[in-house]
């Protein structure tokens, strides 16, 4: 037990080297047992790692945000955030928007968050020597406002020769300034030049023979001295926490199976957790489109395994006959593969179009000649007629309105074809549109 703690304890260490808030080992341990006094502190420490993920350090933008941002926000933001990166526990998701409750499954995701994200070892890439060659840190340097750049006016209230003017003098004082940018930068080449210069044959690394422009500074000014050590010592307890942590880190991960146990259980002892209210319902795939998706998958599978035999088949004999076939042949191939091609998407989209204005002549009508009985209705005929026997004057009917609908579409398309014909002979002169004679029937 008390390795356990001693562990947590180091992992805090290391939490809180690198920007989260200041997080006790006693939270880990009454989240175990789903502790209420737990919640809030994991909330935080979980929101603060996730912000770290996204922008690469814990800043007072994050500390800000969270004391800014209500508490329902916050709950709401960290569990997108973990949808995202593809945490879908459902006990997650239903935990309360309030901080009221669920520390034991806010452990657990922490845990999740630790290990997929790879937490710990971005740590250790982020470190760098709190030591710099930069010397702009030493100096305290007043906020300059910069002017913002003369805005060009509206196309409208300029003319060319005034654009032209206008775009020139930018020009120039882009010249100007990338001038004195370059001054700037030999001056400091120069003044870096006369340090080292200065420092001859005097130095404390073995790959040079001179002393740097922080060493100078710090000769200089002796408490920055000082202030570096403690820096340097800061930064050395921090490598010393991560390495022990990777030497430990197996006893916290076998501390959260025992947690995870925990939470199996107390699902068979109590039952599993319902919470009907403050759900977060934003999952990726909604749960009524299964169906859907089992059902296209089943028929993109049928359409494959029908046409795969006939693709190995062609490939075949493309393979044996490529040496042979000649250009005819290949537009002959080509033009049958359009054809089949064709006729199944006739049958799987239907006609489109062509099926509203051409009847179906699949299967072809057989006609009968059927007296007719006064004694019987039209409605009643139509009922003893033997199967596939339609009446011969229903057929006609229907045939007759098919030639009047396609009398009227060509007549609109004639007057179509007019007036386009008079708009073109309207763009040249001296040219006279005649429209062709009427054809008698």
């Amino acid at each position: 037990m008390a390795q356990i703690r001693d562990t947590i304890e180091l992992l805090t260490k290391v939490l809180r080297s690198n920007g989260t808030h200041k997080i006790k080992a006693e939270a880990f341990r009454l989240a175990k047992f789903d502790n209420d006094d737990a919640v809030e502190p994991l909330w935080h420490l979980i929101f603060e790692l996730i912000y770290y993920m996204k922008y690469g350090s814990i800043d007072e933008l994050s500390i800000r945000a969270f004391t800014e941002l209500s508490i329902e926000e916050i709950v709401v933001f960290v569990k997108r955030e973990m949808q995202r990166r593809g945490f879908f526990s459902r006990d997650f998701a239903h935990l309360p928007n309030d901080m009221s409750s669920g520390s034991r499954e806010l452990l657990l995701a922490l845990g999740w968050l630790l290990c997929k994200e790879a937490v710990i070892e971005r740590f250790m890439e982020n470190c760098a020597s709190p030591l710099e060659e930069d010397t702009a840190s030493f100096h305290q340097i007043a906020d300059i406002e910069v002017p913002s750049p003369r805005q060009l006016s509206p196309r409208s209230q300029l003319n060319p020769v005034e654009k032209v003017k206008q775009l020139l003098w930018l020009n120039g004082k882009l010249r100007m300034n990338l001038r004195g940018l370059f001054a700037i930068q030999r001056e400091r080449t120069k003044l870096l030049h006369k340090i080292n210069q200065s420092t001859q044959s005097v130095s404390v690394d073995p790959d040079r023979n001179h002393l740097s422009v922080l060493e100078v500074m710090m000769l200089k000014h002796p408490e920055l001295l000082k202030k570096n050590l403690q820096l340097l010592e800061r930064d050395n307890d921090r490598l010393q926490n991560l390495l022990k942590w990777k030497e430990q880190e197996d006893i916290f991960w076998k501390w959260m199976e025992s947690v995870l146990d925990a939470k199996l259980q107390s699902i068979t002892t109590k039952g599993p957790s319902s919470n009907p209210g403050n759900q977060l319902q934003d999952w990726s795939v909604p749960p009524d489109s299964i169906t859907t998706l089992k059902q296209a998958h089943d028929r993109v599978q049928h359409a494959v395994t029908k046409y795969e035999s006939i693709v190995d088949h062609l490939e075949r004999l493309w393979t044996v006959k490529r040496q042979h076939v000649t250009q005819t042949d290949l537009d002959e191939v080509l033009a049958a593969i359009d054809l089949e091609i064709s006729l199944q998407q006739g049958n799987i989209g239907g006609m489109g179009d062509a099926a509203a204005v051409l009847p179906k002549r699949l299967n072809e009508p057989r006609f009968s000649y059927v007296p007719d009985l006064p004694e019987r209705s039209t409605s009643h005929g139509a009922q003893l007629m033997p199967d596939g026997v339609r009446d011969i004057k229903d057929e006609i009917g229907m045939l007759q309105q098919l030639v009047h609908g396609l009398q009227h579409e060509i007549n609109g398309k004639q007057d179509w074809y007019k007036q386009e014909m008079q708009n073109l002979s309207e763009n040249f002169e001296e040219t006279v549109c005649i429209p062709p004679m009427a054809r008698k029937v």
